[in-house]
């Protein structure tokens, strides 16, 4: 991504809903409907978030609502939907079959006769302009599409502080790829570059973010869901994300990708708000997540530990997802091992229990 490539006067458009009053019609008229992204006969990946097994109403997914509703739009149009990501941890039929269940995406895709995407071979690409990365597997799902309609998530995240737009085609790379990432690019500021040459490599024609339902705090996995009521759309995922950060009332250069995003020149001069502006459906008391203490008080970001509780049932998945061996069960309960530890808060994303904590330790 490069800043001639940048749209000069983005378009992010703004609707009040809820799941059960969901317009992808009125939504998408002002960037001129989904015609415009959509040609019959086209396959149409939905490219959907889906961090791990989860039910909708932990805000962790993608709603199937939305998804429902999408892809009725781009069936409408002529297109073949398919409904696609990589979640955390093994790339295999048999997880991704839990993760769609658990999701309701496998009801929906029945109802509509739609795929659910079981390929999980990949593909070395390059990214000749790549800031950190210069080459990449990608998910040949990704690859096989005629277009990619992405369906994030509005959420917070305990590393990236929030996961939107430029975030969501991390599930465009395969399983423990995505673990070797986060140990490799340990600084935030290098990891949230490998994000931007992973969204240049394979981007969205068109973003669709649900906030209907939303999540603050501890996310991406263990934050608290609340009604936001807010569903978004854009072209372009900087202008959707600093369009997110004005409504929530965030600094956005706190949010790593949209800081190296403004220093590489990819900020657009100005946004256009054709349906609700930002002003409009400002939301007051949005939680960041508790790493994130230095962007409310200006002092030095706090040191925050994964932390095992209680809850911990020994199911070995932070274990399996720590880039750097650094957890590991013993005795039947996770343990940390600090000094090799990188602040990555994979295990913290992936713990089904809600079992690991962020805290300062002594």
């Amino acid at each position: 991504m490069s800043p001639e490539n940048i749209i000069p006067n983005p378009i992010v458009c703004i609707q009040k809903s809820s799941y059960t009053s969901l317009d992808i019609k009125k939504l998408l008229a002002p960037l001129g409907g989904i015609k415009k992204y959509v040609k019959s006969g086209d396959r149409v990946l939905l490219k959907v978030n889906l961090l791990a097994t989860s039910t909708p109403d932990q805000a962790v997914v993608t709603h199937p609502a939305m998804v429902r509703a999408v892809a009725q739009e781009v069936l409408n149009a002529g297109g073949v939907p398919y409904i696609g990501d990589s979640p955390s941890r093994e790339f295999s039929k048999g997880r991704l079959k839990k993760v769609y269940e658990a999701a309701g995406l496998i009801h929906i895709a029945n109802e509509l006769g739609m795929e659910l995407n079981y390929n999980t071979r990949s593909k070395k690409l390059l990214i000749p302009n790549g800031k950190k990365l210069k080459k990449t597997p990608i998910c040949q799902f990704v690859l096989d599409a005629d277009k990619i309609i992405a369906l994030p998530k509005l959420k917070t995240h305990s590393l990236m502080m929030l996961t939107l737009g430029t975030k969501i085609m991390y599930g465009a790379i395969p399983g423990f790829t995505k673990a070797r990432f986060h140990s490799k690019y340990m600084r935030r500021q290098s990891f949230a570059d490998m994000l931007l040459d992973v969204l240049t490599i394979v981007p969205p024609n068109l973003i669709i973010m649900d906030g209907v339902i939303a999540m603050q705090g501890d996310g991406p996995f263990s934050g608290d869901p609340f009604n936001l009521n807010l569903l978004f759309a854009s072209e372009d995922a900087i202008a959707l994300d600093l369009s997110v950060c004005e409504i929530l009332g965030v600094e956005p250069v706190g949010i790593p990708t949209l800081k190296r995003a403004k220093l590489h020149g990819l900020w657009p001069e100005n946004i256009q708000y054709p349906l609700k502006t930002t002003k409009e459906v400002k939301y007051t008391g949005f939680k960041l997540p508790s790493t994130a203490g230095y962007l409310l008080t200006g002092k030095k970001r706090p040191a925050k530990s994964p932390v095992p509780n209680k809850n911990c049932t020994a199911c070995g998945d932070c274990e399996k997802i720590c880039p750097r061996g650094a957890a590991k069960v013993v005795n039947n309960h996770a343990e940390i091992n600090y000094s090799l530890c990188i602040r990555c808060y994979c295990c913290h994303e992936v713990c089904p229990e809600n079992a690991i904590e962020l805290r300062v330790i002594k």
